[in-house]
């Protein structure tokens, strides 16, 4: 593989779905159409998955710095417990 092909190999990889609506869009008609194989199906499947994972994976870590922010400013409420 050539310079120029593993970087675009690179781009691909760092691409996602969930960033372009019009390719979710694009997706969905074929989808809808039934112009997508089951392969093809399946690859999408693999990588919507992937982006979910690192979806939460962005939302943990964003979370966890918005908990550490509001620890810092002294207004983190104590966790209580409840009997239940």
């Amino acid at each position: 593989m050539n310079r120029f092909q593993n970087q675009a190999a690179e781009r691909m990889t760092e691409f996602r779905i969930c960033d372009s609506e019009s390719v979710q869009y694009k997706l969905l008609h074929q989808i809808r159409t039934g112009a997508m194989s089951s392969r093809d199906l399946d690859k999408l499947q693999a990588q919507c998955m992937k982006e979910l994972h690192q979806l939460r994976s962005e939302l943990d870590s964003l979370l966890e710095e918005l908990r550490e922010m509001v620890r810092q400013s002294g207004r983190y409420p104590k966790k209580e417990r409840s009997v239940a």
